[in-house]
């Protein structure tokens, strides 16, 4: 359990969960108004990737002393994502292909997923675990800490928030550099949820925001919490996140994660400011990654099963959308539980065994005299 002045970060990745399980749920919906409208919700990855960024800044912070550091990050950080990613290539190739749609399920897509490297490949990014793409988008993010924290908090140090600011902005140019080029060489702007959507480059502005905001944040005790103000620019960002996906404004569909990672930084700010123990939104976003993994399973098969069924009854639909959300949370959380205690956990112990055998391997016995 996190401690209670970093339970801000369980409560948002709770809530990055809620979200992202709630579009995927009202995907299956036959009302086009909560079809269409309904997409606000994947800015809960971004929420995700904030809080990504910013406990990985921590995590360095309170490791700099250990020995090879770099050794031990990279197990840790794999052990952290590959057990239960396994178990969900496992799982859905097994759903999928029963289900006779296992066409996705190649060797090179499953392999490319097995090594985690999905997220440099098109052709395997998103097919072979559902929302996959997240995990390789954060695979990448992983492979480029080492690096940009050290650099982002160099600048910091010697030229203070004005070093972020910059950052961000270089970050943002990146980014939109990305779309433009994909705009000239294709003709058209990057389609929401496509892989030059989902890929690092593009988001690479919302991990940059995550580091930032640690920075100036927790390690620089600056900006202080202001709910009015925060909130009320949370509210607009994301309201323009809503517009741009719900009018389906396509040249600005690159910028919406910039968007919505500048909404979650002020929005966490303002979590950051109320301190207390996670309570249960905080138990659900620390089962959130196992949460994440199996939530497809249930909310799209037997949620779609269901709404069919009662397609014909006048506002059944209706009347079922609240409770059957709830209910299905309800269901998920303790099978998340499950995964997280019996297969998370054990990954993360596991890794962390591997990082202390390496720093101090057995020598052999010396032999006994003769």
């Amino acid at each position: 359990m996190q401690p209670a002045k970093l339970a801000f970060v369980d409560r948002l990745r709770g809530i990055a969960i809620l979200l992202v399980i709630a579009m995927h749920y009202l995907q299956v919906f036959a009302s086009p108004i909560l079809r269409d409208w309904n997409e606000i919700g994947q800015v809960g990855v971004q929420l995700f990737f904030v809080a990504s960024a910013f406990t990985l800044c921590l995590s360095a912070d309170n490791r700099r002393d250990e020995p090879h550091r770099l050794r031990a990050y990279a197990i840790r950080r794999w052990f952290r994502i590959a057990p239960v990613y396994y178990v969900g290539i496992a799982f859905y190739a097994w759903m999928f292909i029963v289900s006779g749609e296992g066409a996705p399920y190649t060797v090179e897509n499953v392999l490319a997923n097995l090594f985690l490297v999905h997220g440099l490949l098109p052709f395997a990014n998103n097919n072979v675990v559902p929302g996959g793409w997240t995990i390789g988008t954060e695979m990448l993010f992983y492979a480029a800490f080492p690096l940009l924290y050290p650099a982002l908090e160099a600048g910091w140090k010697r030229w203070g928030n004005r070093a972020l600011i910059v950052a961000f902005a270089l970050a943002v140019l990146v980014a939109v550099a990305w779309q433009l080029g994909f705009r000239l060489h294709y003709g058209r702007w990057l389609a929401n949820n496509s892989y030059a959507y989902g890929s690092f480059v593009n988001q690479l502005p919302v991990f940059v925001a995550g580091m930032g905001w640690y920075l100036a944040a927790w390690r620089g005790g600056g900006m202080a919490p202001r709910p009015v103000r925060d909130t009320v620019l949370a509210a607009v960002l994301f309201g323009s996140c809503w517009l741009i996906l719900g009018l389906e404004l396509l040249p600005f569909n690159g910028i919406l994660p910039t968007l919505a990672a500048l909404g979650w930084v002020l929005f966490g700010n303002v979590l950051r400011g109320k301190g207390g123990e996670g309570g249960w939104l905080g138990a659900v976003g620390r089962v959130s990654y196992s949460l994440y993994l199996i939530h497809f399973a249930l909310v799209w098969r037997p949620s779609a099963w269901l709404l069919q069924a009662v397609e014909d009854v006048p506002n059944a639909q209706a009347l079922l959308l609240v409770p059957l959300y709830v209910a299905e949370v309800a269901l998920l959380y303790p099978i998340a539980r499950l995964v997280w205690r019996f297969v998370e956990q054990p990954g993360n112990q596991l890794g962390q065994k591997l990082i202390d055998w390496s720093n101090n391997p057995r020598k052999p016995a010396a032999p006994t005299p003769t």
